[in-house]
């Protein structure tokens, strides 16, 4: 007998916290580095992360979703937060345009095709906890 309780099931802020975050960061930490000539040190610094974690995401071992950075809005998002950092805002307000996006995110429901990506069996069309 199958309940309504069976199977796992992910929460949004899961999602957020193992997949989201470092998508974002590692699209950050990518342009920093690629496109504006930060070294991974000063990329950790202004992420809050070690320079593991941002060589991680430069090898695409962290924060990896190859579909996801072709996105327009994914792509505007993470240009907001550069662009802060290129004008040497207070973390608290890189942090605040990163939470933006994650709610963003949300609200647009690129969380759900994630979501349906790692549970095929949710009915992410019915799905309203993020809402």
């Amino acid at each position: 007998m199958t309940t309504p309780y069976s199977g796992k099931m992910l929460l949004p802020a899961e999602i957020e916290s193992k997949v989201m975050i470092p998508f974002l960061r590692a699209m950050v930490a990518k342009k920093l580095v690629y496109e504006k000539g930060f070294t991974q040190e000063q990329v950790a610094r202004v992420l809050g992360v070690t320079q593991a974690a941002v060589s991680n995401y430069l090898r695409g071992v962290r924060g990896v979703s190859i579909d996801w950075e072709k996105n327009d809005e994914l792509t505007r998002w993470t240009d907001e937060v550069v662009e802060a950092v290129l004008r040497n805002e207070p973390k608290e307000e890189v942090a605040r345009k990163i939470n933006d996006a994650l709610k963003n995110i949300r609200l647009l429901r690129i969380l759900c095709e994630f979501h349906k990506k790692l549970e095929p069996e949710i009915d992410v069309d019915s799905c309203h906890v993020c809402d």
